[in-house]
């Protein structure tokens, strides 16, 4: 699939776009001459998600800050029988997801943010790149979209264990991981895809860092992301 990341970048004009990738049964939609295309290179050339998954098949997925849907629709192809939560706050990268994952019934996407509590959320800095949306709570008179939490996303379903968390959520892992309740759903995680953003946000690595002691993980990189795996029991 190498070649097909450059032919991406020199042919094809600016717009929404149907890409038949070869060995998906679906086209993949992107808009040119966006981040689209840097994600479409991580997720479904590079596939950075496609890490074994240590022990039959999950049976929930949560893609938290899905994006455009991209790693979604991977884990669809990867495991068809998984029940995936796909989770994007932005409008227009919705938009893309639905279209996205419109072949995958097993894929729910959620309009709103990942957060510790329940909380009205804004997108902070609303003219970066796509794939780069930071969120915070809401201010007094803001309007915002809702909060959702892992612990909530965990409870509602009937496996109550969370096979796969991907998380890359642009800082807002800090919260999660500083927040007490996190113990909850990281003792019922069997494997996550993290990217931190120390750059952007300092003390994410540190606060993860500190959630995950108390846990039995094993780890590895591939690409920008950390890849932890569960070793010892869930709870």
């Amino acid at each position: 699939l190498t070649g097909y990341s450059l032919y991406l970048t020199t042919k094809m004009k600016r717009g929404v776009r149907a890409i038949d990738v070869p060995g998906m049964a679906n086209p993949i939609y992107m808009r040119t001459g966006t981040s689209d295309r840097s994600a479409f290179n991580e997720v479904i050339v590079k596939r950075w998600y496609d890490h074994p998954f240590p022990g039959g098949q999950p049976r929930l997925i949560i893609d938290a800050g899905a994006n455009v849907g991209y790693a979604s629709v991977r884990f669809a192809e990867l495991y068809p029988n998984s029940d995936i939560i796909a989770i994007e706050p932005d409008s227009a990268n919705f938009e893309l997801i639905e279209r996205n994952i419109a072949a995958f019934p097993r894929v729910r996407a959620m309009r709103c943010g990942v957060w510790p509590k329940s909380a009205e959320l804004v997108i902070e800095n609303p003219d970066a790149k796509s794939w780069a949306f930071r969120v915070r709570e809401a201010r007094e008179g803001e309007s915002g979209f809702p909060a959702v939490g892992l612990n909530e996303l965990l409870e509602a379903h009937p496996a109550r264990f969370i096979d796969i968390l991907k998380l890359d959520v642009e800082g807002a892992e800090r919260e999660l991981f500083a927040d007490d309740n996190c113990h909850h759903w990281l003792a019922r995680t069997k494997m996550m895809f993290i990217e931190l953003h120390d750059r952007i946000k300092p003390g994410c690595s540190e606060a993860m860092e500190r959630a995950i002691a108390r846990h039995d993980f094993s780890r590895l990189h591939h690409g920008s992301n950390l890849i932890l795996v569960r070793q010892g029991d869930l709870a």
